[in-house]
């Protein structure tokens, strides 16, 4: 009969301290020594520490923040809470999430270093690929070095002005988004509506076809449940990617059957890309004259990996989605507090006249497009 000694306790705790130290003493000669070096090339100063922040026990549970940024979340105002916290201890600081040290700023300097001047020196966190990948595989949001720069080179075509430009597509799903505005004044969350908007007018522009979100009577069931369940496998993702590890066990437990369902919804798509490629020869086929332009038919062009394609597919309907909503939300909700900007704006419309515009016409309305630059930016840089 086979017997297990178990180490005692004394042995654990000797073995958990020489591991930690040599890990320890590994970190400091290769992370640490870089960042020294950082901050020897660019003058950096400590972080200034608080001590309701940053208190032995805090540092190491994170509770505190953690529950703080959970009822911000659930009352829909996480984003005034990281700016009060801006407010009152500064504009770099470094808080501890469930033992995860993180470092957040609002200086404007530093978002411009990080996100331009030396974007090339910052990579993503494993944090963010264990949240975002399960749901958007590996794709220009999960990857960074040469993985980012062959996405890049995959999309960027497919963005130029002649492309992004279909008018009379994103008519057809604003007429859809009027027709459930009620009027007899009652009061209608509008967000929701342009979330609808964003994610009708996005599968259309990706896949062909839209899941008609705004116009039910129209949507076959499989679109409106792929909308359902990109909706909660993205809260799932947001969870997760807010809470690390305790994320995992936060989110929903139909996360797994949602992200199945999402990616079967975009294969199917795939699988019609890339039977079209095999009807011609895409690689030196013009568009007819009159055709209009699906984003997947002329992805398929550039690569034959469903995966990678699916993968590709959803990354850029995250960004269109949820990005243009919320520059719309941002746009009504000073419109309803600023009838001066209301009137001004009205007033450059007005001058189109009745017919539809083109899109020369709508890039120069130059208040509109002031009023969206404002409106894109948040109050602080976060």
């Amino acid at each position: 009969m086979l017997s297990v000694v178990l180490p005692s306790l004394p042995l654990l705790l000797v073995g958990s301290v020489v591991i930690y130290a040599i890990y320890y003493i590994h970190w400091q000669f290769t992370v640490g020594v870089n960042r020294r070096r950082l901050i020897r090339e660019h003058g950096c100063k400590p972080i200034k520490l608080h001590p309701d922040l940053n208190s032995p026990i805090e540092r190491f549970l994170g509770v505190s923040t953690f529950r703080a940024n959970q009822k911000a979340f659930k009352e829909r105002r996480l984003l005034e809470a990281m700016r009060e916290r801006f407010q009152r201890y500064g504009n770099t600081l470094t808080i501890s999430v469930l033992g995860n040290r993180i470092y957040t700023t609002n200086e404007p300097e530093n978002a411009k270093t990080v996100l331009a001047t030396k974007f090339k020196d910052w990579s993503l966190t494993d944090k963010r690929k264990r949240a975002f990948v399960p749901l958007l595989g590996h794709g220009i949001f999960t990857t960074d070095g040469a993985a980012w720069h062959h996405s890049r080179e995959l999309l960027k075509p497919n963005f130029v002005r002649s492309q992004v430009g279909d008018l009379p597509t994103f008519e057809v799903h604003v007429k859809h988004l009027i027709k459930n505005i009620p009027r007899d004044g009652s009061t209608i969350k509008l967000q929701d509506l342009f979330f609808r908007l964003t994610i009708d007018s996005a599968t259309e522009f990706l896949f062909g076809e839209s899941v008609n979100c705004l116009d039910p009577g129209t949507a076959e069931d499989d679109g409106a449940k792929f909308a359902e369940a990109w909706n909660r496998s993205q809260e799932d993702v947001g969870e997760t990617a807010r809470n690390g590890p305790l994320g995992l066990f936060l989110r929903r437990s139909t996360f797994r059957q949602d992200v199945k369902y999402v990616h079967e919804f975009a294969d199917k798509y795939v699988r019609r890309g890339l039977d079209l490629r095999k009807t011609y020869d895409v690689e030196g086929a013009d568009p007819k004259p009159n055709e209009r332009y699906v984003f997947l038919n002329e992805l398929v062009k550039r690569t034959n990996d469903p995966v990678q394609l699916r993968s590709e597919l959803l990354n850029v309907l995250l960004a269109g989605r949820d990005t243009t909503a919320s520059l719309l939300s941002n746009v009504w909700f000073v419109l309803a507090r600023r009838p001066d900007i209301w009137e001004r704006l009205q007033a450059e419309v007005n001058k189109l006249g009745v017919a539809q515009p083109t899109f020369e016409q709508l890039k120069d309305m130059k208040y509109l497009k002031a009023v969206l630059n404002e409106c894109t930016d948040p109050p602080d840089p976060v």
